[in-house]
This record gives C-alpha cells, structure tokens and sequence, in this order.
C-alpha cells in the first residue's frame, strides 16, 4: 500500500514523544483503507464521504489506534456533526489514530457548501476540555475549506488541534478556509497545546476568496514549525503566535497575506531561523515580522523583504543575528519606543537596506 512506509516513519517520533512508543509496534499492526469494506469511502467528489471516514477513525480508535489511510480521490465531506455547546465538526479523531493520504495533489478532502459558522473540519476530540489526545498524526493529503461557498459561516478551521499533545503533521495542505475581517479563522490551529510539530506543510488561501490565518499556536508550549509556507490570507497573518511559550519556526515562508507574515503576541521564548517574511514581488500588506509584547524573542538568518515595515518590536525584547530587512515600504526595523530599541540586540552584519523609511526607526522616527 502507498505511503505505509511513510507512516511508520513518521508515527514512531509521534508515539515516543506521547510516551506511547511500547505500544507503536501493535498500532503499525492495524492500517484501515477506507475504500475498502466495510467503510466504502468513494473518493468521487459526489458521495458524502464522511461518514465512512469517521468510522474508520472510530474503528482505529477502538482498537487502541492504527493507521486510516485515504488512497488517492477526492472526499466530499458532506456531514456536519455538533457537540453541543462546544464546536461544529466534519471528522472527530483520538489518540494514537492517524490519517494518511496517497500525497497532498493526489488525495482531498473537500468541505461542504454552507457550514455552520466556526466548524472545524477535523477536530480532536478534546475539544471540551475534559481529555486531552496524545499522539496522533496527519500525513500526505490536502483540506480544501472551500471558503467561498460559506455564507454563514464567519470563521472556519482545517484542522484543530485543541487540548492535544503531540500532533504530528507532514506533507499537508490546507487551502480555502474561511476568515473575515472581525473573525479570524485558520487552517492549521494548536490552542492549549503542547509538543505539537508541522513539517513541510503549507496554508494557501486562494485570492479572491474571504480567508483567514495559515497557522496559529495560542497558549500553548513546545509548538515546532519546519519548512512550511502560509500565503494569501485575505485579512490575517501567515503565522501568529499568541500567548505561548517555546516555539521554534524553522524554513519557514509567510507571504503575500493581508497583514503580518511573521506574527508573535504576548509570548515567551520563540525563535525564527532561516525564515523568510515576503519577498520580492510577493511581500505582506502588512509587517513582515511583528513582536509585541514577547519576551526572548530570536531571529536567525532570517529575511524580510517588500512588506510595510521588515520588522517591528512593540514593548518585546529581540535578538537579531544577521539576516536581511530590505526593500520594505516604511522601515527596515522599526521600535515603538526608545526602551524598545534598547531592549533589542541587533548584529552589525544585518543587511539594512532600500527601505523606505530608513534603515531603523524609532516610535515612527527614522534614525538611519
């Protein structure tokens, strides 16, 4: 089967990190096709796929976890489920159960026209707060949230991962999902969360359509981002951080989003190596990293190009070592205040230039 492989490679670091590897060998054991009996997905793009795919995730879940595995097609996911007073859902998922496509051009998961406002397409099932799910995986497959077709929802979700621990995703690509301007919504989402990693995973929002975020870490410890890419949110950020602790974007690209590529709010601990905010031709509305009121907040080797200001530092404190804030509309780097600027360390080899409102500036000032 494709991408069987895959997934015992990538479950293992899943299952150690939830304290579960003793179990990772029986869990290998048990790889459910849902095309197959007694599921029957059909991976038409007509059929309500939906409820085949849960109960395959309930039937891994039941035997202590396993592998669903989406071979190639497209899935309309056509039922809403509810639990009351807490969330709108598509697919429910449990510890040590994951999901693998055959590859994310090759298997889609397709959202229904009209879903209620705030649904989240797949969603653990700690979303209450009452539990929390340990070790799952996400692999090889696209989410399409089909945004444009959502008129009454204000904010969706691709995948939620709330009260999780230890979610691995690899190789997934959310598209189309639904944000405006006074409700964020996001395709990749860890909210009170910890050791959660995404690996060379990507957030497209196509233009034209109302869209939210590409992903967002909030309250939550440990978060881990390797080479993935948020673009064309409509009204939000490429990346946002908020209220968390501990996290680490690595290759990372946010770029040609409506405000901020780089965001990071009230956090503590986090660290940009060899990112990129924008970029020539395809840079941010907004800024291209923005720091508020963070505390340790590092960038490595990082650059940012063609958005409004290259970076901007509102009550944080910031480590620059080198990297390059060029050809932004307004600053290269820009401080809200003169502690701001104090409070930063910025490394002479930083490159500074063809920014529109000087090199540096301080509370709007430019000083260089």
């Amino acid at each position: 089967m494709a991408g069987t492989d895959l997934v015992a490679w990538w479950l293992s670091p899943a299952l150690e990190a939830s304290g579960s590897a003793g179990q990772l060998r029986d869990r290998r054991r048990l790889i459910i096709d849902v095309t197959q009996p007694p599921f029957r997905a059909r991976g038409d793009g007509h059929a309500d796929d939906a409820p085949a795919i849960q109960a395959a995730l309930d039937a891994a879940a039941a035997a202590g976890g396993g592998v669903v595995y989406l071979p190639a097609g497209t899935y309309h996911l056509g039922s809403i489920q509810e639990q009351a007073g807490v969330r709108y859902f598509i697919l429910n998922y449990r510890s040590g159960v994951s999901m693998v496509g055959a590859g994310r051009d090759l298997t889609v998961l397709r959202a229904p026209v009209g879903m209620p406002d705030q649904t989240r397409i797949i969603s653990a099932n700690s979303a209450d707060g009452n539990s929390r799910v340990i070790g799952a995986a996400f692999q090889d497959f696209t989410i399409d949230g089909n945004a444009a077709s959502q008129p009454d929802a204000r904010s969706s979700v691709g995948i939620s991962n709330v009260y999780t621990t230890s979610i691995a995703h690899v190789g997934i690509r959310i598209v189309g999902v639904k944000g405006l301007a006074d409700a964020e919504g996001t395709c990749f989402d860890s909210y009170a969360s910890a050791t959660n990693t995404y690996r060379n995973c990507e957030a497209i929002q196509r233009p034209g359509e109302p869209t939210g975020s590409g992903f967002s870490a909030t309250q939550s410890t440990g978060t881990t981002y390797a080479q993935c890419a948020a673009s064309g949110s409509a009204y939000w950020q490429g990346f946002t951080t908020y209220q968390s602790q501990g996290v680490d974007y690595v290759d990372c690209h946010g770029y040609i989003n409506g405000q901020r590529g780089l965001n990071c709010e009230s956090s503590t601990d986090v660290r940009y190596v060899n990112c990129r905010a924008g970029g020539d031709a395809i840079g941010n509305r907004g800024d291209g990293v923005y720091v508020f009121k963070s505390t340790n907040v590092d960038l490595i080797d990082c650059t940012s190009q063609a958005n409004q200001s290259g970076l901007v530092n509102i009550g944080s404190n910031v480590r620059i070592l080198r990297g390059e804030f060029m050809a932004n509309r307004e600053a290269g780097l820009a401080f809200g205040s003169m502690e701001d600027w104090q409070n930063s360390s910025i490394d002479t080899a930083s490159v500074l230039t063809a920014n529109g409102g000087g090199a540096v500036a301080i509370a709007g000032l430019p000083i260089a």
